[in-house]
């Protein structure tokens, strides 16, 4: 028996019916929608449009200067939303203590979207997981792993990956942010999984891992309609338009990768009665923690804090070579503290004061985290936070200067939120800072015209783009 054929009256009658159907699920799903469900009033914003809400003026590069601009147009908090992913814009620390530190019960938590969340699977790492136990828990094993009173016990790891890195630098000339890169991610693979994993898998690791956060911070910042209909997550990866679909795949695959495998391999290890010095071996054997928990925290420590802390170093390294005037001052100090020639230790740190002004005006003008853009906010910085000036930092200089906000914590987040790996990544910055000033003169590659404005790349975190500098021994 045959089926009935449809005429085109009644399959265009289909069609009707379906888009009529979506465009009512999504108009009631909105943002504007759901507030007035709940007697709400968003906050202003750019135009919306509907259903794709601000989309089309959503700026495509360097979108954090234009969150500054929009703060004189709407104020201080600015509501934006991408296509039903919405997104709360934050321009003064006033408004950003309001929110996340005295509200942080209401506002800790995380956009969960289709295609980043569900499809790539990187709805586990720390940054992205709804407030819950597990975050609670995952938390804990940071504050107990490499919290304030822990994270010393990491020195001799940090210290011996620093002359190597210095040993590395020697004749360099190029792009450092690769051998930047490489170090930071051996120091890291050594405390997280071990020096019996970093021997045998270490650099497949590091790869691996770099590759998945690039696809995972460029996915971050792109507009996916799946995101506005999830079921389109559904449709097979051969069916036109679906290149979404292979995009997430590979993303999955990095995703469980650095999820599971190091840590698989190091209770692998274990099994085989080989011990060793690491996060992961200490707390399974000491147990009273979700192995899954360990598991996550662990991976979210090691995936996010090779790039952020890598950057912070390049940033400074460019803001040295960018004003030579600044680096000299460095180096005047360096010889009379340190003698010329000796090589600058974390407990060196303390003493320089110069250094220590000149690395936090380049934390605080190049941040690493660009979404830190308080960081330029003349209301704290003064007249002249466009501009690249450590005397801000140096009390002979500024005798407001402990009324400076704390910079250590601004661009590491607010609240339950704040970067529980920042004391790891200021202490590794600092040294590896320090030593390479206190052993070489950093200077432009040849040809080459730095400007203030980079070239940086439009990501989630704010990289230079071929910054090429070279090394010449001090000594």
């Amino acid at each position: 028996m045959s089926l009935p054929s449809l005429s085109s009256s009644h399959l265009w009658a289909s069609g009707a019916a379906i888009l009529g159907l979506t465009t009512w699920y999504i108009s009631r799903h909105t943002a504007t929608t759901k507030a007035k469900r709940r007697g709400a009033v968003l906050a202003p914003g750019p135009r919306r449009v509907p259903f794709l809400g601000n989309v089309f003026n959503f700026p495509r590069g360097r979108w954090y200067e234009t969150f500054t601009q929009w703060a004189g147009d709407y104020g201080d908090i600015i509501y934006i939303d991408l296509a039903g992913v919405p997104m709360i814009i934050l321009n003064s620390l006033e408004a950003i203590h309001e929110l996340t530190d005295k509200r942080m019960s209401i506002h800790s938590g995380r956009p969960h979207t289709t295609f980043v969340c569900d499809m790539i699977d990187c709805a586990y790492f720390t940054s992205m997981i709804q407030p819950s136990r597990d975050f609670t828990d995952q938390r804990r094993i940071f504050q107990r792993a490499i919290g304030p009173h822990t994270v010393s016990q990491y020195d001799s790891f940090i210290q011996h990956s620093c002359s190597q890195l210095l040993q590395q630098l020697d004749g360099f000339s190029g792009e450092p942010f690769n051998v930047l890169t490489k170090t930071v991610g051996n120091v890291l693979t050594r405390i997280a999984y071990g020096e019996h994993f970093f021997q045998h898998h270490g650099a497949e690791a590091l790869q691996k891992t770099g590759e998945g956060i690039e696809l995972f911070t460029w996915a971050f910042t792109k507009f996916w309609f799946v995101d506005v209909i999830p079921a389109l997550r559904h449709i097979p990866a051969w069916f036109p338009g679906a290149k979404f679909k292979r995009i997430a795949s590979q993303g999955k695959d990095y995703a469980d990768y650095i999820r599971y495998w190091p840590f698989n391999q190091v209770k692998a290890t274990m099994a085989e009665g080989i011990t060793d010095e690491s996060i992961v071996f200490k707390y399974l054997q000491e147990g009273g923690i979700s192995e899954d928990n360990l598991r996550d925290a662990v991976a979210t420590m090691y995936g996010a804090g090779v790039d952020t802390t890598s950057s912070t170093i390049s940033n400074f390294l460019f803001s040295v070579a960018l004003y030579p005037e600044w680096q000299k001052q460095i180096h005047k100090e360096m010889d009379q503290v340190l003698g010329r020639g000796n090589q600058a230790t974390l407990d060196d740190i303390p003493k320089l004061e110069l250094f220590q002004a000149v690395f936090k005006e380049s934390f605080r003008w190049n941040t690493a985290a660009p979404l830190g853009f308080v960081l330029r906010d003349p209301r704290l910085w003064g007249k002249d936070s466009l501009d690249f000036n450590p005397n801000r930092f140096l009390a002979s200089h500024n005798p407001s200067v402990d009324k400076l906000p704390d910079i250590w914590s601004v661009p590491f987040g607010f609240g339950r939120r704040i970067c529980p790996g920042r004391y790891l990544a200021q202490r590794t910055a600092l040294l590896y800072s320090a030593a390479i000033l206190s052993m070489y003169e950093v200077l432009p590659f040849e040809g080459d015209i730095l400007s203030p404005e980079g070239p940086f790349e439009d990501s989630v975190i704010r990289r230079l783009s071929n910054f090429q500098c070279k090394f010449k021994p001090r000594a």
